[in-house]
């Protein structure tokens, strides 16, 4: 399995489980491009799972303890064919604060740059202007 092409954002999972008025139908046209891919096409790390979860529990009014809500979102991403989830690792999370630094980012954003420049990602897949000054080329409309 060869380098990812993209790293897939929080937002493009949030905008497309949430139905999003503005952004839900891009994020739906790029999970559709995520299940056509072949594997490894699209990584995220597991830090965004757990951060869909959070952001759709805070959407729909429920609660980290609906066990339901959190086993259709996981499985929802999970399921892309094209898309692997990578680890988080601790690197990434020290890696986090120089990034922070180097390009303006909040630690969230930071974090996700880090994986994704360790899986060799070439591009981000997100409409978060803040990964603009990376050295990810950051993509969103379809």
């Amino acid at each position: 399995m060869g380098d990812p092409e993209g790293y897939i954002d929080v937002n493009v999972f949030v905008y497309w489980l949430g139905n999003h008025p503005a952004f839900g139908r891009t994020s739906y046209e790029w999970v559709k491009k995520i299940e056509k891919a072949p594997r490894g096409k699209y990584v995220t790390s597991a830090l965004t799972l757990y951060q869909t979860v959070m952001i759709i529990a805070g959407l729909t009014g429920k609660n980290l303890k609906d066990r339901e809500l959190i086993e259709k979102t996981v499985n929802s991403i999970e399921s892309l064919s094209g898309l692997r989830i990578m680890p988080l690792m601790l690197e990434d999370v020290t890696r986090a604060a120089e990034l922070m630094k180097e390009y303006g980012l909040d630690y969230e954003d930071a974090i996700h740059l880090a994986a994704a420049l360790r899986s060799k990602a070439r591009e981000i897949i997100s409409n978060d202007k803040d990964f603009d000054g990376t050295p990810l080329k950051r993509k969103f409309s379809s």
